[in-house]
């Protein structure tokens, strides 16, 4: 017990310093958990009428599982469980024996997106059960043997996102099974009730959805260029001197990392010492979230660099601050792909 405190005070360390953005990751997962289970008082039904068994106070758990996350919240999972309870007593009579389930259950999740640090989420599953029991009862009056029933379970949880690839996930479930059938030791038949209430610590590995691979561009024919007359020469124009910088976020970030900062101080001198009197400030997102969220993310990278350019004594009335959102990706991906060079401002210089 002590082991399983200092690890619950280290993963809630872990979520206070994770970084400020929802688990919205999509694609193939794999993920494990540790529970605190709580059995409950089985009731074994006998021809003579109903006793009640004790089982411990408390045991541990395991459940890893396999999934994939769509991006309209919906998650699907394979599961294995594993948890047994010992008994105590039979209507306050010292008992011995225990009751082991090891189930595969088929489990479907709605993840509830924000803007926070924590996805909420709901779910279920049901599958079969493989339930063992070994000397479950008293002396003479004893359930033993393994049946095969239908297990269900109920689920409330919450993650939060550690980093573009792993979340910590927090749990409630309630596990319970159809009363599970075995050979009986006492006069007549007997069987008993099977369900458990879970607290559930665990981790959770996205793979993530590959980017769809980008098609080489046609090769371009060389043409023969045509004939062109003599004309009277004219005078040159001299386009407009243009120039760009760029800077680049962290994921579902709009503040400014040591690196941008040292480019827009580059920037601010060449701005200063060029005579530039326009300069645009465009902001990009990548693909990965809403596309709404990500049009105002981009607005907010925006005015972030528009800000430190200020700061930098450029004038801010020189300045035009707007977000591109999705669009105009450096990168081309798919919907709902993390790509850092999406995630970026461009500062476009113009005399």
């Amino acid at each position: 017990m002590k082991k399983f405190s200092v690890s619950l005070v280290a993963l809630s360390a872990a979520i206070l310093a994770a970084p400020a953005h929802a688990d919205t990751t999509t694609g193939w997962y794999a993920a494990a958990g540790v529970a605190l289970t709580f059995g409950s008082n089985s009731t074994i039904q006998q021809y003579s009428g109903r006793t009640t068994a004790r089982v411990e106070n408390t045991n541990v758990g395991f459940l890893p599982s396999v999934g994939y996350a769509f991006d309209n919240g919906l998650r699907f999972e394979v599961e294995y469980l594993h948890d047994q309870h010992n008994i105590v007593n039979v209507n306050n009579v010292k008992a011995y024996g225990h009751i082991s389930n090891n189930a595969i259950l088929f489990n479907a999740f709605y993840d509830l997106r924000n803007d926070t640090i924590l996805t909420p989420y709901i779910g279920g599953g049901i599958g079969p059960d493989f339930v063992h029991l070994e000397n479950f009862g008293v002396p003479g009056a004893q359930l033993n043997g393994d049946a095969v029933v239908a297990a269900y379970q109920g689920i409330v949880g919450v993650s939060a996102l550690l980093d573009e690839d792993w979340s910590l996930t927090a749990e409630y479930r309630y596990v319970g099974s159809f009363d599970p059938k075995v050979s009986y030791t006492g006069p007549g038949d007997a069987h008993m009730s099977n369900a458990s209430q879970n607290f559930v610590l665990g981790l959770r590995y996205s793979f993530g959805v590959e980017p769809a691979p980008v098609v080489a561009p046609a090769p371009v024919r060389e043409l023969k260029a045509p004939a062109v007359k003599a004309v009277a020469p004219v005078k040159a124009v001299v386009a407009p001197v243009q120039e760009n910088f760029t800077v680049f976020f962290d994921f579902d970030k709009s503040v400014l990392t040591p690196e941008a900062k040292k480019i827009l101080s580059s920037a601010a001198a060449k701005i200063k010492n060029g005579g530039f009197a326009k300069i645009v400030v465009i902001g990009h997102t990548d693909t990965s979230g809403p596309k709404e969220y990500n049009q105002q993310l981009s607005v907010r990278r925006a005015l972030a660099v528009k800000s430190e350019l200020t700061k930098l004594g450029v004038a801010a009335g020189t300045v035009v601050a707007k977000g591109a959102g999705e669009n105009d990706l450096l990168v081309p991906t798919t919907d709902g792909i993390r790509e850092a060079q999406n995630r970026r401002v461009e500062i476009v210089l113009g005399k």
